[in-house]
């Protein structure tokens, strides 16, 4: 794919990118367990990342230190078709950044202590400038094709992703990331969710883990037992409950 911009400053300076060493060397995630509707049982403390992986299931095309060795500030490509949804990676307030240099449209997701998510190349915004969402409520449409609209330099349809922290260096949003379950979580502390639109995802006190296969969700069920089944909204609303709120970025 072709070099991505970089991050939107505002005064336009260059940003430096951060490794995966440095970035997993000096920073740590705190989150604390809430009870909350009756979702959860209360929890200890928690070390947890701020965002999930709303494109797990998507072929990484083009990874952060290919981005690295090819001159861009960092990155995250996922192949997907122009139009795809684009979940929120966490919740935060919306930025929406028509045009922007090479990355064409790019929609900016604010998080709490200063950590910004970026996706790039959109086909399409769907929010307003300071809209509110939560994790996982869908901030825009994929693009990428080359030559159309939004899709900045990009040569074929795809996703990039990356993150911006306070100090204004991007970073690379996988490796804020949980990929498992914390080891300190009890199995009643843990829940599956489950709506139509949504799919079935694994929750618990600062955790969020969509299941993207059968082997995952047996695995899971067999853990923890059959998910609770609502509306779009309801599943929504807890994962709202089981994750924002409770972590924080690295400070």
């Amino acid at each position: 794919m072709a070099n991505e911009p970089q991050p939107h400053r505002g005064d336009g300076g260059e940003l430096p990118a951060v490794g995966r060493r440095e970035l997993l060397r000096g920073t740590a995630a705190v989150a604390g367990g809430v009870v909350l509707g009756g979702l959860f049982q209360s929890a200890p403390a928690l070390a947890a990342p701020v965002i999930y992986n709303p494109f797990s299931g998507y072929r990484i095309t083009d990874g952060w230190q290919e981005h690295l060795d090819r001159g861009s500030a960092g990155g995250v490509d996922f192949a997907m078709s122009v139009g795809t949804n684009l979940p929120a990676c966490g919740a935060g307030t919306i930025s929406n950044i028509p045009n922007n240099g090479t990355g064409g449209h790019t929609v900016t997701i604010n998080h709490s202590d200063g950590y910004r998510s970026q996706y790039l190349h959109l086909s399409q915004f769907l929010l307003a400038n300071g809209t509110s969402v939560a994790s996982g409520a869908i901030v825009g449409r994929s693009g990428g094709a080359a030559g159309a609209p939004g899709s900045g330099s990009s040569t074929g349809p795809h996703l990039h992703w990356h993150m911006i922290d306070p100090a204004g260096r991007r970073i690379n949003p996988l490796a804020y990331v949980n990929p498992t379950p914390p080891l300190d979580l009890w199995k009643d502390d843990m829940k599956l969710i489950q709506s139509t639109n949504r799919g079935i995802a694994l929750v618990g006190p600062g955790y969020f883990r969509q299941l993207s296969n059968n082997e995952e969700v047996t695995a899971a069920v067999a853990l923890v037992g059959n998910p609770l089944i609502g509306n779009d909204r309801q599943f929504d609303l807890w994962r709202s409950i089981a994750f924002d709120g409770q972590v924080k970025a690295p400070s």
